[in-house]
């Protein structure tokens, strides 16, 4: 018995390290210049994953993602921005900025719109998005 738990806490560990590994991998992506594969909002975004609809969006994508601004943090010196999930949605999408993003976000605030394009990680009660920066693209693109 005690070798089984060993073993089930080694598969556990290794999981971990495969799940930050690829959590963090993507930061050699230029995500300024990558064309988004996908443009969309983030109320639509949540209620797609709440569907269970977990098909919706595969991840390593590189998203535009439009939102209501949520939150704004800086947490361990790492920015992250979160979009509401609606207007009766405890979800949002967590987007963690890039660190050349600073001086875009220093005017932006809870209930700001805002587009966002990053690389699409999961979704646990969360989207989670990395890399992120501030879109240019123009509204009517």
């Amino acid at each position: 018995m005690g070798k089984f738990i060993g073993l089930l806490i080694l598969l556990a560990l290794i999981g971990s390290f495969f799940l930050l590994w690829s959590i963090y991998d993507s930061e050699d992506v230029n995500i300024l210049e990558a064309k988004p594969e996908l443009h969309l909002n983030a109320e639509t975004l949540i209620s797609h994953f709440k569907k269970e609809n977990d098909y919706y969006l595969e991840p390593e994508k590189i998203v535009e993602i439009e939102g209501t601004i949520k939150e704004i943090n800086s947490i361990n010196n790492r920015i992250t921005i979160l979009l509401e999930g609606g207007a009766n949605e405890s979800a949002c999408v967590i987007c963690d900025m890039q660190t050349d993003q600073t001086i875009g976000i220093e005017n932006l605030r809870p209930k700001d719109t805002i587009r966002l394009k990053g690389v699409f990680k999961g979704f646990l009660k969360d989207a989670i998005f990395l890399n992120c920066i501030i879109s240019q693209r123009k509204i009517n693109e």
